[in-house]
């Protein structure tokens, strides 16, 4: 018996966990605040993490074509912007569960790039891009000197 892609994925749970966890506490300006120079606030970022991640999962992958660019007009405040973390996350959830590894050199193909990607290369780059994010919303925490979660 091949072993789930679930149990191989099982750490983007508690990255994901710890991503809502540690930005939960914040205000709407400390939300949308961006540094001097800077060009995403952490909204900004997690709403980012959020289409990126429905975009390869669901729509790339699972063919459920409901991408749609989360705009601060879409996902204005951090209830709305968790519930959206939530619903892309739920099309990952729902991947690992009725994958097994057999299947990470399934290939994807996305004609309007003229690309194909296989399936283990979508995971590690959707799971890498939020690891990759979350450390910059926990450096904005820290410049608007809030303590970030300690993962």
């Amino acid at each position: 018996m091949s072993t789930k892609l679930s149990d191989f994925f099982s750490h983007w749970d508690v990255i994901r966990t710890e991503l809502i966890e540690g930005v939960n506490p914040l205000t709407q300006e400390q939300l949308d605040w961006i540094p001097p120079g800077g060009l995403s606030s952490i909204g900004d970022l997690l709403r980012h993490i959020s289409e990126v991640e429905l975009w390869w999962i669901g729509n790339v992958v699972m063919k459920n074509f409901n991408y749609r660019d989360l705009t601060a007009s879409l996902a204005p405040n951090l209830d709305t912007i968790i519930k959206e973390l939530k619903i892309s996350h739920e099309y990952t959830a729902n991947l690992l569960n009725s994958k097994t590894i057999d299947c990470l050199n399934e290939i994807y193909r996305i004609p309007e790039r003229n690309k194909s990607y296989s399936l283990g290369w979508i995971l590690w780059h959707t799971i890498e891009h939020e690891m990759r994010h979350r450390g910059q919303i926990f450096l904005l925490m820290r410049l608007q000197g809030i303590t970030p979660p300690n993962v």
